[in-house]
């Protein structure tokens, strides 16, 4: 059994790190039968997501998909024991720092509407219809009357995310970089998927979603290894650390036409590069489909599955007894035995 905070938990043979958001398809009906798969197989599964891990949970159970045992959310400031719903480690940010990023981008003209932030287990969002209607149905959500205020009161904040044009995210980028946060800047469909906004996330400094594979691979010691798989600028750093570790990583195709597809691009050639550098790692491109990276998923799933199984025989083999010469015995007589008379005195006085 290994530690994960204050749990024991059983030593996974393999774990698959995978990002949600365009890359796992949770509608794909044998998701769950490939989850089956790795669990009896001794594996583990883990979302490694920028989104919230309550946020996460929740699609899981409204999608009937089995909740994995660990989930990282918040692009690593979150480490969660689904099973008690308790953190093995959160990461907040400073709250001075968080009123003066939010104030720069209502100075440079952001609506205050489209500020969302998290504790790690809730969204907190403005009580606007628009917004409203984004989440309907999320049960983790919780709207305020007035956001600003509510941050201005809030503690344990783990990640702001600013929404808007392009050029406004940027302009945030730039003050939040002097803050010395993390940030991830992508496409967002927040509020309304025809307003082609940007989002902004933003934690704190020391957080990465390769932080939380290294940790979590520290403690747990798969025995097989483990495999990476994303799509997004927001992996690049857990690629990395799967890299440095030499094992697989796979970069998840976006639609043609999309700005993620651009995005992608960079990622898989900045991926490429750093293992040409380092000499090590696998790297995969998974070509864009309806079931995203579920096949790819299940295909890398029986690779571990054959790789065990191979294991297994070679142990056996190793374990096996040597063939030991035969040893021809005379008859004994029951009667001498149990009277005490030794065989070879027997043979002498023949």
């Amino acid at each position: 059994m290994q530690e994960i905070g204050k749990y024991k938990v059983k030593k996974p043979q393999f774990i698959l790190f995978l990002d949600k958001d365009g890359t796992t398809d949770l509608e794909d009906k044998n998701l769950n039968n490939i989850f089956h798969l790795v669990s009896t197989m001794g594996g583990m599964v883990i979302f490694v997501t920028g989104r919230t891990v309550g946020d996460i949970e929740g699609e899981l159970k409204q999608k009937k998909v089995k909740v994995p045992e660990i989930i990282v959310g918040d692009n690593g400031a979150i480490i969660c024991y689904t099973k008690t719903g308790e953190l093995v480690e959160q990461k907040t940010l400073e709250h001075e720092s968080v009123m003066r990023m939010v104030d720069d981008f209502l100075a440079n003209g952001g609506e205050k509407d489209l500020i969302r932030y998290t504790n790690g287990k809730e969204v907190f969002a403005s009580k606007e219809k628009f917004v409203q209607r984004y989440y309907k149905g999320n049960k983790i959500v919780k709207f305020c009357e007035d956001i600003y205020q509510t941050i201005e009161n809030a503690e344990d904040i783990t990640k702001v995310t600013l929404a808007g044009k392009e050029q406004l995210m940027k302009q945030s980028a730039e003050f939040v970089a002097q803050l010395n946060c993390w940030t991830d800047k992508g496409v967002t469909k927040f509020p309304r998927k025809e307003s082609q906004n940007y989002r902004l996330d933003i934690a704190q400094k020391n957080i990465s979603k390769g932080d939380a594979v290294k940790n979590l691979v520290q403690k747990l010691q798969p025995q097989y290894g483990y495999i990476c798989v994303g799509n997004g600028a927001n992996d690049i750093s857990m690629f990395k650390t799967a890299i440095d570790d030499g094992m697989r990583v796979a970069v998840v195709e976006a639609k043609r036409g999309s700005k993620e597809k651009e995005e992608m691009d960079k990622v898989f050639e900045e991926i490429k590069q750093y293992s040409q550098e380092k000499k090590k790692g696998k790297i995969e491109r998974v070509p864009f489909d309806k079931n995203l990276a579920n096949r790819y998923i299940l295909k890398k799933a029986k690779c571990f599955q054959e790789c065990i199984a191979k294991k297994e025989r070679q142990m056996k083999k190793t374990n096996r007894l040597p063939n030991l010469p035969r040893i021809k015995v005379r008859e004994i007589d029951r009667k001498n035995i149990s009277r005490g008379t030794d065989l070879q005195e027997r043979n002498k006085e023949r």
